[in-house]
C-alpha cells in the first residue's frame, strides 16, 4: 500500500483485522524552566522516566508564573502491578529529594506509575493539594482535580476532564542552530528539507519492519517528486528492527540520526525543516511538528491490538451503538472509575485534528495551542486558588 505524503492526508499503515496502527522522543526532555525552581514551592511537577510525559508535567508548571519544584521519581517492580497506582502510599516509588511538610498545593503528575505518588500526597496534606494527571489517570477520574487529556483516549465528559486538541507545550523560542558537527551534512543535503520524526511501540500501536518500509517508500517517492533531501531521527522507542529496515530502505539524499547520536540536531531542524513526516504513535512528537507552522504528514503505524484493547473497544462500540442504555452508562462508569483503560487508539486524535484542519492550514495548529493554552492555565490558577 502506498503512503501519500500530502499535508492533508492521514495514512494508516496497517491493513485488516489486527494490524494498522507516547511526548516527542526526538530530542532530550528540557531542565525545567528557570523560573523560582526551588524546595518550598506552592507546585510540584513529579516526573517520571518517559520523555514526552516529563516536557508536558514540566510544560504546564512552567505556565503559571510561580515558583515549582521539580521532583523526579524512580519505580521499583511493584509499580507493575496494577493495583499499586491505586494506593496512596510510596510502596512502588521513591523520589530523589525527601518530602515532607510544607506540603504543595498543586501536584501535576502524568503516566499510571506517577499516580501514586500524587495520591499521597493529596493524604499527606490532609487533602488540600490538588492533583492534576496529565493524558489519562488510569484511576477513578474522580479522585483528580483535574485531568488534562487529548483525543486518543476517549475520556469522558467530567467537570474535572479537559480534552484539548493537542498537549500542552512549553511557550517561547524552541529553535536553535546546527551545531559544527552536522555542518557537513547540511552543506550536502539539498533543499527543501523533509524532517521525518520516527516513533516507535506505543500499545496499541507498533512500528514494525512493514511499517518502517512504508514510511520510507512514501519519503522516497516524496524525494523523487519534489526533490530536496530528509533527515531522519529515531527515538528511545525506535526498535531496532525499524531502525535496520529505515536504513536499507531509504533513498535518495538523506541522514539517519539515531537517537543517542551527541548533539542532536532535532532543536535546530524543527526551525529548518521545510515540511514534516510523523509516525502517529506520540501525541507530544506530532503537536511539536504541528505548532511549528511547517506542513506535516502524520503516518499511523500498524495497529496491533491486544485482548484487552479488543474487549475494551468491543464495549466502546456497543456504547456507541446505544447512547443513553445501560451499556453505555455501564462502559462510561468503568472508563471513569479506572477500570478500563485500554482504548488508546491515535487514530481517533488524527481525525479530531483533521475536523479542526491542522493539516489543511500550517499556522493552525499554532492558533489552537495559544487558545488551549489560555484555557488549560486558567483551569489551573483556579486550582491554585490565584
Amino acid at each position: 500500500m502506498s503512503v501519500a505524503l500530502s499535508p492533508r492526508t492521514i495514512e494508516r499503515t496497517g491493513t485488516g483485522a489486527g494490524q494498522g496502527p507516547k511526548q516527542p522522543d526526538a530530542r532530550p526532555a528540557p531542565e525545567p524552566p528557570a523560573i523560582g525552581e526551588t524546595a518550598v514551592a506552592p507546585v510540584w511537577a513529579m516526573t517520571a522516566d518517559r520523555v514526552g510525559d516529563a516536557r508536558q508535567v514540566l510544560a504546564l508548571a512552567g505556565e503559571l508564573g510561580v515558583a515549582f519544584r521539580t521532583v523526579r521519581l524512580r519505580f521499583n517492580a511493584l509499580a507493575r502491578v496494577p493495583p499499586a497506582h491505586w494506593l496512596p502510599s510510596r510502596m512502588s516509588w521513591r523520589s530523589d529529594v525527601p518530602l515532607e511538610a510544607p506540603w504543595p498545593k498543586l501536584v501535576i503528575v502524568a503516566g499510571r506509575k506517577s499516580a501514586a505518588a500524587a495520591l499521597w500526597v493529596k493524604r499527606r496534606s490532609g487533602g488540600r493539594t490538588r492533583i492534576v494527571s496529565v493524558h489519562r489517570p488510569w484511576t477513578p477520574l474522580a479522585w483528580w482535580d483535574l485531568v488534562v487529556t487529548t483525543p486518543q483516549y476517549a475520556l469522558p465528559a467530567r467537570d474535572n476532564v479537559l480534552e484539548c486538541l493537542l498537549p500542552l507545550l512549553a511557550s517561547g523560542p524552541t529553535e536553535a542552530a546546527l551545531g559544527a558537527r552536522w555542518a557537513a551534512d547540511a552543506a550536502a543535503l539539498p533543499r527543501p528539507w523533509t524532517v521525518v520524526l520516527v516513533g516507535g511501540d506505543s500499545r496499541p500501536h507498533v512500528l514494525t519492519q512493514r511499517a518502517a518500509r512504508r514510511v520510507a517508500d512514501a519519503v522516497n517517492a516524496r524525494l523523487q517528486s519534489r526533490g530536496g533531501s530528509a533527515w531522519v531521527l529515531t527515538s528511545p522507542r525506535t526498535p531496532p528492527s525499524a531502525l535496520a529496515c529505515l536504513r536499507g530502505a531509504m533513498e535518495g539524499p538523506h541522514r539517519i540520526v539515531p537517537w543517542g547520536e551527541p548533539d542532536n540536531p532535532y532543536p535546530a531542524l524543527r526551525g529548518a525543516a521545510d515540511e514534516f513526516v510523523v509516525t502517529a504513535d506520540s501525541a507530544a512528537m506530532l503537536a511539536e511538528a504541528l505548532v511549528s507552522g511547517k506542513p506535516v504528514t502524520p503516518v499511523l503505524t500498524d495497529f496491533v491490538p491486544d485482548w484487552r484493547w479488543r474487549v475494551a473497544s468491543a464495549c466502546k462500540r456497543a456504547a456507541e451503538r446505544a447512547p443513553g442504555s445501560i451499556v453505555a452508562r455501564g462502559f462510561e462508569s468503568a472508563v471513569a472509575t479506572g477500570l478500563v483503560t485500554s482504548v488508546r487508539d491515535m487514530s481517533r486524535m488524527l481525525e479530531a485534528h483533521q475536523r479542526a484542519g491542522l493539516y489543511d492550514d500550517p499556522a493552525q495548529a499554532a492558533r489552537v495551542q495559544a487558545h488551549e493554552r489560555g484555557r488549560v492555565v486558567a483551569r489551573l490558577r483556579a486550582l491554585l486558588g490565584n
